[in-house]
C-alpha cells in the first residue's frame, strides 16, 4: 500500500486540539468467564438491532451466542447453550495474537484476486488489501487481509484455522459452506450465505454476523476458543492502527481518483520532505505537478496524533482550491473539506454550475454531525466548506464524501477551458495572495510552522510545495 500525505493551514491545529480534549470510550471489562477460553460460538460486538441476525428455516447451534445489540432468528431454533443480548462486551481484540500465532511465515501478498474451478490453497497467505477467492474452494490454511475477505463459488470447504479481515468484513457466497477455525472480523460484518452452513468447530467473532441458509448447524470450537483467549489486546492500538490504514486508503484513493483525469508527476520536496513541528508532529510530505491542472501537495503525521491533508491548487482552470484535513483522535475523527474560489470571474455559468454541484454534497452527508470550525479570517473568501466530526464506523462515508469532493471538481474541470496566459496570472495571484495571508494574518498551525521554519522559510515551503505557487 503506498504511502501518501497531506496537510494545510491554520483551521487544521485547532481542530486537533479540540480532538485531544475528547474523552475516549470506556473499555468494559473483557470476558470474565471462570476458563482461559473465549466462551461464545458467535459474538458480535455492535450494540444495533440484529447485531446478529440468522435468517434460516432451521438453526442449531450447540455453544454459546452473544451480541451487544440484539440476536435475530427465525422460528425453528435449538440453541444448546446460553443466548446473551445487550450483553455490555467490549470486543476481543486479538490481532497480534493471531498474526504471531500463524501468520509468522505467511506469504505476502499485494492483493489475491483468484477465480477458477478449483481452488486448493494450504499456504498461509497476509494479503494487503481485498482478498477475493472464486471457485470451489478448499482452504487448508489461514489467511489474513488488511480489507475485505471474499469467497464466493459452488462449495467452500474451510478447514482455515483462521480467516481474519483486519479492517474490513468476510463474506461468503457459497451453495454450500463448511468451515472450521477462527472467522475474526473486529471492525466488520461476518456475512455467509449458502443453502446450507455447517459451522462444525468455529469460533466467530465480529462487529455482526449475518447467516442466510435453510439450515445452520453450528458447533462451539474448543480447541479455537482456547486459542483465541479471553484477554483482549489494547483497543487504542488497535484503533490507531485502524486510523493509519485509513489514512493510507484514503489518499491513496484520491491520487487514483485525480491520475484518471490527469496525470501526477511527483515532484522532490527536497529539505521539506519531512518537517517536525516542535516534536509534537512529524509530517511526511509530497507533492505533485498535476499535468494542465495545477499543484497537489499531501501532508501526513502518524505519531500520537494522526492527520492526512491534501490541497489540489487549480492554476489551469478557473475552479476553486480544494483543501482537505482528516484528523484521527482514536474514535473521534473530524473531516474538512474547504472550498476556495479564488476565481477570475465566480459569475460565470462554468464557475456556478461546479459550486452549485459542490452543494449538493452538504444535503448528501446532512445525516453525518456537523461542526463549526473556530472563526478565521478567510472565513469570509471560503466558497463553502464541509465540517464533520464522526466516528470510526463512519469511514467509509467520510471516504466517500472526500471522493466526492475531488470527482464533482474534477468532472467540471474537463469540460472547462484552459486559462490563457492572462487569466492564469490573475489565477495564481489569487492563490499567492490566499497563501501570503496564512502566513501573514496567521491562525494556529501556520503560527507553529513560523515558530519553528521562521516566517521567510514558511513562505518559502508554502509558495514552493504547500500551493506551489512559485513553480507556474
Amino acid at each position: 500500500m503506498k504511502k501518501q500525505s497531506i496537510r494545510k493551514s491554520a483551521i487544521v491545529l485547532s481542530a486537533m486540539v479540540s480532538l485531544m480534549a475528547l474523552p475516549t470510550a470506556a473499555v468494559p471489562s473483557v470476558f470474565a468467564e471462570n476458563d482461559s477460553s473465549f466462551p461464545y460460538a458467535l459474538f458480535a460486538s455492535s450494540a444495533a438491532k440484529g447485531a446478529i441476525t440468522v435468517d434460516a428455516k432451521h438453526f442449531t447451534l450447540n455453544g454459546n451466542i452473544a451480541a451487544n445489540g440484539t440476536i435475530e432468528t427465525g422460528k425453528k431454533v435449538n440453541i444448546n447453550g446460553k443466548k446473551t443480548e445487550n450483553a455490555g462486551k467490549e470486543m476481543l481484540f486479538i490481532g497480534d495474537k493471531l498474526t504471531a500465532s500463524y501468520f509468522g511465515s505467511a506469504e505476502v501478498s499485494d492483493g489475491l484476486n483468484l477465480s477458477k474451478s478449483n481452488i486448493n490453497l494450504n499456504k498461509p497467505l497476509d494479503v494487503i488489501g481485498d482478498a477475493s477467492l472464486n471457485g470451489n474452494l478448499n482452504l487448508s490454511a489461514p489467511i489474513k487481509a488488511d480489507a475485505d475477505i471474499n469467497i464466493s463459488g459452488n462449495v467452500s470447504n474451510v478447514n482455515s484455522p483462521v480467516l481474519y479481515s483486519e479492517f474490513g468484513d468476510i463474506t461468503i457466497d457459497c451453495n454450500n459452506v463448511n468451515l472450521n477455525g477462527i472467522v475474526y472480523a473486529p471492525l466488520g460484518n461476518v456475512e455467509i450465505r449458502a443453502n446450507n452452513i455447517n459451522l462444525n468447530n468455529t469460533v466467530i467473532i465480529a462487529d455482526t454476523i449475518t447467516l442466510v441458509s435453510n439450515n445452520v448447524n453450528a458447533n462451539y470450537g474448543k480447541s479455537y476458543a482456547d486459542a483465541a483467549g479471553n484477554v483482549s489486546e489494547s483497543r487504542a492500538d488497535y484503533i490507531h492502527k485502524y486510523n493509519s490504514y485509513l489514512m493510507n486508503k484514503d489518499i491513496d484513493d484520491t491520487l487514483d481518483v485525480i491520475s484518471q483525469y490527469y496525470k501526477l508527476t511527483p515532484v522532490d520536496t527536497g529539505e521539506y520532505k519531512q518537517l517536525n513541528i516542535l516534536g509534537m508532529y512529524i509530517f511526511d510530505i509530497e507533492q505533485y505537478e498535476v499535468e494542465g491542472y495545477g499543484n497537489l501537495s499531501v501532508m501526513k503525521t502518524d505519531g500520537a496524533n494522526q492527520m492526512a491533508t491534501i490541497v489540489l491548487s487549480p492554476f489551469n482552470k478557473d475552479l476553486p482550491l480544494i483543501s482537505t484535513d482528516y484528523m484521527f483522535n482514536g474514535e473521534a475523527h473530524i473531516s474538512y473539506i474547504e472550498f476556495y474560489g479564488l476565481s477570475n470571474d465566480e459569475n460565470s455559468k462554468d464557475f456556478r454550475n461546479v459550486v452549485g454541484k459542490l452543494s449538493g454534497l452538504t444535503d448528501k452527508y446532512a445525516g453525518l454531525m456537523s461542526v463549526t470550525p473556530t472563526p478565521a479570517w478567510y472565513d469570509e473568501i471560503r466558497t463553502m466548506g464541509l465540517f464533520k466530526m464522526t466516528s470510526y464506523t463512519d469511514a467509509d462515508k467520510t471516504a466517500e464524501m472526500l471522493n466526492d469532493s475531488f470527482r464533482i471538481t474534477l468532472d467540471a474541470s474537463k469540460n472547462m477551458p484552459q486559462l490563457n496566459a492572462e487569466q492564469k496570472a490573475v489565477k495564481v495571484a489569487a492563490i499567492q495572495q490566499y497563501s501570503d495571508n496564512l502566513v501573514d494574518k496567521g491562525g494556529i498551525s501556520t503560527d507553529m510552522f513560523k515558530m519553528v521554519l521562521g516566517v521567510d522559510a514558511t513562505k518559502a515551503f508554502f509558495n514552493n510545495i504547500f500551493f506551489g505557487t512559485a513553480r507556474q
